[in-house]
């Protein structure tokens, strides 16, 4: 029985999404990062957005697949969505994420999405590939991708963390590995 689904967020769910991005628990993963975003504090992670700015987002974001793709992940333990899943057109791959609130971190919930998020990309929406860089220090999040199929390449990079150098790799995978980790009985026990 699958303990996540995913679901396209209608307007009157931008609640959650706002609530998420506010919160500095949530949004730790952030911090230190120097990135060009609008309303982004560095200090907290947060990003601050007005209600024109988060519907201007939605109407970028939301409803337009194939090729972009943006759900909030669901539970069917927890009554309110758990957290989002996404991708979108980066070059030649797809770029994506994933965000567990912090409240319902630690519970298994990730990689669980991602599968969710792999079955929308490759079964449904015919994508190629999926890709996300992930700083090696993020332990927990590496062997969720990891569970869920994907790779780590040789592309990396340094970002600054508060003028820490941290390296990023990229993890990855694409629609051939997913079938194959499909027709594996110990992939399906994750799920």
């Amino acid at each position: 029985m699958k303990r996540v689904f995913l679901v396209v967020p209608t307007i009157n769910d931008l609640k959650y999404r706002q609530k998420w991005i506010n919160d500095p628990k949530t949004m730790s993963y952030n911090v230190g990062f120097d990135l060009d975003l609008k309303g982004y504090d560095k200090e907290t992670g947060t990003i601050t957005k007005t209600d024109k700015e988060m519907l201007e987002w939605y109407y970028k974001w939301v409803n337009k697949e194939p090729d972009r793709y943006y759900a909030y992940i669901y539970s069917i333990d927890e009554e309110e969505p758990i957290g989002e899943a996404y991708y979108y057109p980066d070059g030649d791959i797809h770029s994506m994420g994933i965000l567990i609130s912090d409240k319902f971190r630690g519970k298994g919930y990730s990689c669980l999405a991602l599968m969710e998020l792999e079955q929308v990309a490759f079964e449904k929406n015919g994508i190629s590939e999926l890709s996300d860089m992930v700083p090696l220090d993020r332990i927990y999040a590496i062997k969720s991708f990891k569970t869920a199929g994907f790779v780590h390449t040789d592309k990396e990079h340094i970002e600054k963390v508060f003028d820490k150098d941290t390296i990023v790799k990229e993890l990855l995978i694409t629609k051939e590995m997913y079938f194959n980790n499909k027709e594996s009985d110990s992939y399906w026990k994750n799920y």
